[in-house]
């Protein structure tokens, strides 16, 4: 093995133990893996073992110092970068070469230069500054609700365009905030919030138990889906009145509280209580509607969307809509109120 390999490798045991643990005791030895060599360097003297415990006590201030002095050559001109005496520049280099136990440093009456341990702890140095830099501004980006993870949990209705705008904008002004999402059933969504099984939840409005906060994000006209062979379905717009004798296609409320609640308040305001297909749920609504076997109310996003044999047609003034909300339970998420934001910005452009 190379003798400055060997030399570098004795002087940096102290570094690496502080740094990132390549060097370790083993039945009082040294041991050091130093790029492709692996060298044991004997026993330690109890000196030295004293040093390397001390090392846990290093500041982050101490290496930022010795890392000003290393780029300018000189502890005046370090001094005046750090804004600090030129006196506590010295004295934490010196107790940084102490608790280390190696000269970090050649000081001369004209420049200061790195001792060959000195180069080998100042990019070290540099790494665990940059890590801590990035750390804290991570950090703060977390306590704005602008970095970290929140968990969103969305309904059918808003799938086609609501919550993809949503992701797509947060994730442009917050890279640094994940958004983990998943489709759920409405009626999941107060046991969900609870549970802390989601942080936040999108759907058409309903009633909540008592403590949740809400906030309206959305509101968006309903249009009426038949089968493309049913007798409306060239029709430009209809009046909701006109189906009355209707079975209208709707999930259970259990399933969907918040879309079954605006569909029949939307047709009990039409002077009617609508007749719901008992045996509608799921995707069958779909084919329900295709084969003509009823009508439904439906969020005009999805009609890019609509499966074969179905067609959408507007409903005449004063029509109906559905209107989303944003529902969370827990009051200490900064995420939750990024997400808020971003969510009427988009409101604003979309003239939601």
């Amino acid at each position: 093995m190379p003798r400055e390999t060997i030399r570098r490798g004795r002087a940096a045991v102290a570094c690496c133990l502080m740094l990132d643990g390549r060097a370790a005791r083993v039945q009082g030895h040294f041991s050091l893996s130093f790029n492709k060599y692996s060298l044991s360097l004997g026993p330690a003297p109890r000196s030295v073992w004293g040093a390397v415990s001390a090392d846990r006590d290093l500041e982050l201030r101490q290496l930022r110092t010795f890392v000003a002095v290393a780029r300018h050559r000189s502890f005046t001109r370090a001094a005046d970068d750090l804004h600090i005496a030129q006196q506590a520049v010295s004295q934490q280099i010196k107790a940084l070469e102490r608790s280390l136990g190696v000269a970090l440093l050649r000081r001369s009456s004209r420049r200061v230069d790195l001792t060959a341990e000195g180069a080998v702890f100042l990019a070290d140095c540099r790494r665990v500054l940059t890590a801590a830099d990035r750390a804290t501004r991570r950090v703060k980006a977390a306590a704005r609700g602008e970095a970290g993870t929140v968990h969103l949990c969305y309904t059918l209705t808003t799938v086609w365009d609501t919550i993809p705008r949503l992701l797509a904008r947060i994730a442009e002004r917050h890279p640094q905030l994940r958004v983990e999402a998943r489709e759920v059933f409405g009626g999941d969504i107060p046991d969900l919030l609870l549970a802390e099984g989601c942080d936040l939840a999108v759907a058409p409005m309903t009633a909540y138990p008592r403590g949740f906060r809400r906030r309206i994000i959305r509101r968006e006209p309903l249009c009426v889906a038949v089968s493309e062979t049913d007798a409306l379905a060239g029709s430009k717009r209809v009046d909701l009145a006109r189906l009355r004798n209707r079975r209208f296609e709707v999930w259970p409320r259990e399933m969907a509280p918040g879309f079954y609640d605006t569909v029949v308040g939307a047709c009990r305001d039409a002077g009617f209580e609508p007749a719901l297909d008992e045996n509608a749920a799921g995707n069958m609504v779909w084919g329900y509607l295709a084969r003509g076997r009823g009508v439904a109310l439906i969020n005009s996003s999805l009609a890019e969307q609509l499966p074969r044999g179905v067609t959408l047609i507007e409903l005449a003034p004063p029509g109906a809509v559905l209107t989303y909300e944003a529902v969370w339970q827990r009051g200490d998420i900064p995420a939750i109120d990024r997400v808020l934001d971003v969510a009427a910005q988009l409101a604003g452009e979309q003239n939601w």
